[in-house]
């Protein structure tokens, strides 16, 4: 095994399984995966996935859509430059990376607070994640997110609302016991956090 090798991928893997995987299609893998892998071989099975995945792979060369691209030798991850320009951010601040937003009307959604922001490396795909996982929203009952540093605001539909302030509530997530509630009307929300 070539061990740098083996972490340029495994990098690799992680920034793009948090900045450009496709999140349903994600969850699609994500569920088949908790089905037919017993918890007990999970861990096994992942890491047997990655040596597979690290044997065949060439770390200097990516095929993308039938074309091939350079990767930045030196942490064998795409450059910015590299990137597609829907993984870029507006500010190109990686913490803001947003999926593909919804948009909902007021009248069919409800804004969440949730007790976790940047300051535990907090990104969009993984709050859709958390509240796919756990609850049975879909995709496309979560809306825009919005990140600071200590919470964060997620824009879902009111008729998930419940089910996903009754299941997140209390559970432990990045070494934090979150919070889930019903956010603050926009006026009252400060703009920036000291």
């Amino acid at each position: 095994m070539d061990k740098e090798k083996a972490e340029r991928n495994l990098k690799e893997i992680l920034e793009k399984m948090n900045n450009s995987a496709d999140i349903a299609q994600l969850h699609e893998y994500y569920k088949l995966y908790k089905k037919e892998v017993s918890f007990f071989k999970r861990s096994w099975a992942a890491a047997w996935l990655f040596m597979y995945y690290d044997s065949k792979e060439n770390p200097r060369v990516l095929k993308t859509q039938g074309k091939t691209k350079p990767v930045n030798e030196k942490k064998g991850v795409f450059t910015a430059q590299e990137k597609p320009a829907q993984e870029k951010s507006k500010e190109g601040n990686a913490s803001e990376r947003v999926p593909v937003e919804i948009n909902m009307s007021e009248e069919e959604s409800k804004r969440l607070f949730i007790s976790i922001g940047k300051n535990r490396r907090l990104f969009p795909r993984e709050i859709i994640t958390l509240i796919m996982s756990k609850t049975s929203a879909a995709r496309e009952d979560i809306g825009m997110i919005r990140i600071l540093d200590n919470y964060s605001f997620v824009q879902v539909r009111d008729i998930k609302a419940e089910e996903i302030i009754n299941t997140l509530t209390g559970i432990r997530f990045r070494g934090r016991t979150l919070t889930v509630n019903f956010a603050k009307p926009k006026s009252t929300e400060p703009d920036n956090e000291n």
